[in-house]
């Protein structure tokens, strides 16, 4: 097994792109009010290759580090034109990150709030969202074919949000005429690059949290059947947790041959308890106690067992940093632009969470933590991380 981690937390900014980000949501501001200024929309994204730089993590990313990224594309700079989702070509060019994985759009956009994607919404801005996100991933796997290190990489989709719970069924029908369509456009984006490598779209499931669909594996079921040749699942067992008996009813659902076929992805991160009920903070691996670690290695042992999972390969954390430190390590030595930076980073709320997040070493802790569970010899039960029951 090799192990992945969110291109948004193995990544360092250098200064102008916090400089971009605010010119960015002035130009989105001005083109709402004067549609005229959409005619520079594509030359005015291009300045952020010149503007905002980015680097990987090297204390992340290497040997005996993480292998590679799941690839966001909810970096700002990769599409422009949020009614046609036009993709960067510049953008695409310059990724130098291995790459195991793509995920898509999220319905919440802290950064970019004019950019979020519903996979239930069936209107023509989000079809052509799915085209967009699914054109821009084969792109990149045909510009960057060795950074590309899965030979079939997953993209992971939400499943996308009810308007209220009255909305539930209705949202779940309007998905799937989303996935139907996604589903028929992977097939001609597939033809359309004639390569051997075909992008392996993936629908997640969601936290417990407002009105999410998905928020089980039996939901996720229900929302590709029929689609399944085209469409799989990825499990992000973080969220399992939060759901009312989450690891009762996940490992129950496992069992069921059609939906473990169909899972060929995992994301990990913790949910710890607050008041009795876990939270959706993406908490690090090694904030859980020794015990719950037991435990967590007898579901990743079942998780294993009942999956495609080791087809693909990769298991992706999805652990940040709550340092800012961590993805700005200049700010150090500059208080005045940390002053700046941190009134932005304030209204983003992208760091709320920090208390639960640790720090780049509780990053590199989870992993090994991980790495020890998921060895071969773990697996087999060898070692004293095997499964021995629920406490």
């Amino acid at each position: 097994m090799k192990y992945a981690t969110s291109s948004h937390h193995a990544i360092i900014l250098n200064f102008n792109c916090y400089t971009y980000m605010l010119l960015r949501l002035g130009f989105e501001k001005l083109a709402d009010r004067v549609p005229f200024a959409r005619i520079a929309e594509k030359r005015f994204n291009n300045l952020a290759l010149l503007l905002a730089k980015t680097t990987s993590n090297p204390d992340l990313l290497g040997p005996h580090l993480f292998d590679a990224v799941e690839f966001h594309l909810t970096d700002p700079r990769l599409f422009y034109d949020r009614f046609e989702w036009k993709i960067n070509d510049r953008m695409v060019k310059s990724i130098l990150v291995p790459i195991a994985s793509f995920h898509a759009h999220i319905e919440k956009s802290p950064l970019l709030s004019r950019y979020t994607f519903n996979l239930c919404d069936v209107s023509p801005r989000t079809r052509k969202a799915i085209r967009g996100q699914l054109e821009a991933a084969y792109r990149i796997a045909e510009e960057h074919p060795k950074s590309v290190v899965t030979d079939n990489p997953v993209i992971v989709f939400h499943a996308g949000m009810a308007r209220d719970d009255g909305d539930r069924e209705a949202a779940l029908l309007r998905l799937r005429e989303n996935l139907e369509y996604l589903a028929d456009t992977n097939k001609c984006l597939y033809e359309e690059y004639g390569h051997d490598r075909k992008i392996i779209p993936t629908i997640e499931n969601s936290p417990h949290e407002g009105t999410w669909l998905c928020q089980t594996l039996d939901d996720c079921g229900r929302a590709i059947r029929d689609f399944s040749d085209e469409v799989k699942l990825t499990l992000d067992y973080g969220h399992a947790m939060t759901v009312r008996g989450g690891r009762d009813a996940l490992l129950q659902q496992l069992t069921n041959k059609d939906i473990g076929e169909n899972i060929v992805s995992l994301h990990m991160h913790h949910s710890p308890e607050v008041n009795h009920e876990a939270q959706h903070v993406h908490a690090p691996l090694s904030t859980i106690s020794k015990g719950n670690l037991q435990v967590l290695a007898g579901d990743l042992k079942e998780i294993v067992h009942h999956t495609a999972i080791k087809k693909q390969g990769y298991v992706t954390m999805e652990v940040p940093s709550g340092d800012p430190l961590d993805y700005m390590p200049w700010l150090r030595s500059k208080k005045r632009a940390a002053a700046l930076v941190n009134r932005f980073l304030d209204g983003t709320r992208l760091f709320e969470f920090s208390d639960f997040q640790g720090t780049m070493k509780d990053q590199l802790a989870s992993l090994a933590l991980l790495k020890d569970m998921l060895d071969d010899s773990v697996i087999d039960g060898d070692q004293p991380w095997a499964y021995r029951g629920s406490n």
